[in-house]
């Protein structure tokens, strides 16, 4: 006859963990789904940041984020649909730090807060930035499909730089005579050169010597003489 043994009581620590896990509520399916999708969405990244654009397919966009296929096409359709998704996520999240530092600022303030958000992490940039940058350069190739949405986020950079560029002029600080908008769009081609030149050759970039040398020419041209002010 085999002899029962007594259960090993739970000490106080374990009992409240155990407690705990048993009343923890179940995530609703809205949660659920949240957590999906931002999982596949890092997933895409991942892919797109190391393979490119041609080689991101949806079976493997589903593999890294552990799920399968169908839940991506399920939730995102086609592939073009899941990176231009990708591509507003990126150019989302990035609007909202630069909108929180960009806050209570004016003019070439303003401006030169918006280069350094742009241009930061030159040197190392992360898997977010070479993601954005590989399709933006593959949208006028083989992924034209997502060129609108990169048109788009830069319609809408190019109306914040000219809103700044215009308050500075309201305020007296930037010359009257500069045209606003074809100089807030000669600006974004100039730091997305610094920026694309940096990750075609790290080794040869200088991030703060680029970031000063820019910011010293803006200020001489636009900036309104002293004896003016």
């Amino acid at each position: 006859m085999m002899t029962k043994l007594a259960a090993t009581p739970l000490d106080p620590d374990e009992a409240a963990n155990s407690g705990a896990q048993t009343k923890r509520p179940r995530r609703t399916q809205a949660e659920r789904v949240a957590e999906s999708d931002r999982r596949l969405l890092e997933a895409a990244t991942r892919l797109v940041a190391e393979r490119g654009y041609t080689h991101t397919t949806l079976e493997a966009t589903g593999i890294e984020a552990g799920y399968s296929r169908g839940l991506v096409q399920h939730r995102f359709g086609t592939k073009d649909r899941l990176l231009e998704e990708l591509i507003k996520h990126i150019a989302d999240t990035h609007r909202e730090r630069l909108l929180a530092r960009t806050r209570g600022l004016r003019g070439l303030d303003a401006i030169f807060c918006e280069i350094d958000c742009y241009l930061e992490g030159m040197d190392n940039p992360s898997v977010n930035s070479r993601a954005f940058f590989v399709l933006m350069l593959e949208s006028i190739g083989p992924a034209p499909h997502i060129r609108p949405t990169f048109a788009a986020i830069s319609a809408r950079w190019h109306r914040a730089m000219t809103r700044h560029i215009e308050a500075g002029q309201r305020a007296g600080e930037i010359r009257p005579d500069i045209n606003a908008a074809n100089e807030a769009q000669l600006l974004i081609a100039t730091v997305r050169g610094l920026r694309t030149q940096s990750m075609l050759s790290p080794t040869t970039s200088n991030v703060a010597v680029a970031i000063q040398a820019l910011k010293n020419s803006l200020s001489a041209r636009l900036r309104v003489p002293p004896q003016q002010a």
